[in-house]
């Protein structure tokens, strides 16, 4: 092959590239060619043999030719919206090497077909990865999940970690029976608010018999805290109708969402029941945290609390003092920051309203997950 069939090759990415002995490709691992795409999701891709990868000066992502991120050193990844609508994207990489040379590779995704269209929605699933310890395991990719829907595998798609951001709803009670405690979960809840990445926009709720707006995302943070400093604790609880309220808030967000609500009482006042609660988490691609203290932190109060955290693949956290209740506010952002978000559009489009069971297996050892087990199908995208 002459000098100058090699260069097209490379320019084409039609073959390896030799270097040294040595045959260079360029692999796109994600997205794959041909599958569909949407919401927040990685760009990978890999230069072979591994050893190799010190010869590139730099990998650069684009889609739809504008670009996204150069990246100059392995992994070569970087997150990419690729928006709600499931639609074809061309996604170009082109790897630099030292020489001069380049290693290109060009990918399309797939668009829903009209006769597809109908009840087709995108599947989001926030996964949590644990060790034998307990202790969060970063730096997964999308090869390591198998995602199975009514027992059969499903083509991940779309692939987030801890990188991306997460669309935030934090609700506090402040209902009459927090008139003792209100002073101190103020302070917890603006570290909490303090520590998040100034990228995750977050939505502050208060609720007693109704539901209030305290600070919506564009606020400045010294705002929020004012706001949140001049609550005021009066009434009962209407706790159902802010885990509707906060699910709605996020649902429209792309990427990753979740609410978090601290209460100490059983509810009281909501105009929606239990059974609403549920099907809104059903719907819903949020995961559900509560931090909780009094009557919400025993009983059946409890139990049902654990209930609708469960179906959306979060957990309850008992905040009972104040060392306890910072405690559990770490244990959530730590979680949020070690998340993976895994997306698909599945295998066999079902009916909206449909009951579709889930699994999500991880291919490391001794891991543990922590995942919804099934969700509602939805009207249109998601």
């Amino acid at each position: 092959m002459t000098a100058w069939s090699i260069g097209l090759a490379v320019i084409a990415g039609l073959s390896p590239y030799v270097q040294g002995g040595q045959a260079l490709t360029l692999d796109v691992l994600s997205p794959l060619a041909g599958t569909y795409v949407n919401g927040a999701i990685r760009l990978e891709a890999a230069v072979t043999p591994a050893d190799a990868a010190g010869q590139v000066v730099q990998v650069t992502f684009s889609a739809d030719g504008e670009v996204v991120c150069t990246v100059r050193r392995p992994p070569f990844t970087c997150p990419w919206d690729a928006g709600r609508t499931v639609r074809a994207h061309q996604i170009r990489v082109v790897a630099e090497l030292a020489g001069g040379e380049r290693l290109v590779r060009t990918v399309r995704t797939r668009a829903v077909e009209l006769s597809e269209s109908t009840g087709v929605t995108a599947v989001q699933v926030p996964v949590t990865v644990t060790d034998r310890q307990g202790r969060f395991v970063p730096r997964l990719s999308a090869a390591d999940f198998v995602v199975l829907e009514e027992g059969t595998p499903q083509a991940i798609t779309g692939f987030a970690s801890e990188q991306s951001g997460v669309a935030l709803a934090f609700a506090l009670d402040t209902s009459g029976s927090m008139g003792m405690t209100i002073k101190a979960v103020k302070q917890q809840a603006k570290s909490f608010l303090q520590m998040l990445p100034a990228s995750w926009p977050a939505t502050i709720f208060s609720f007693n018999e109704s539901v209030f707006t305290v600070a919506t995302p564009a606020v400045t943070a010294a705002e929020r805290d004012r706001a949140i400093d001049e609550l005021k604790t009066w009434g009962g609880t209407a706790l159902f109708d802010m885990v509707v309220e906060s699910l709605r808030s996020v649902d429209g967000a792309d990427g990753r969402k979740a609410v978090v609500i601290f209460t100490d009482g059983a509810d009281e006042h909501s105009l929606v029941g239990a059974a609403d609660v549920k099907q809104a988490i059903e719907l819903s691609n949020a995961v559900l945290y509560f931090v909780t203290a009094g009557n919400a932190a025993r009983g059946s109060s409890h139990d049902l609390l654990v209930e609708f955290a469960e179906l959306s693949g979060g957990r309850v956290i008992r905040g009972r003092d104040d060392d306890a209740m910072a405690s559990a506010f770490r244990s959530v952002l730590d979680e949020l920051r070690n998340q993976y978000l895994l997306t698909y559009v599945p295998v066999k489009l079902a009916p909206a309203g449909t009951w579709r069971s889930l699994a999500v297996k991880v291919g490391c050892s001794g891991c543990r997950v922590r995942a919804r087990g099934a969700y509602r199908v939805a009207e249109g995208p998601r």
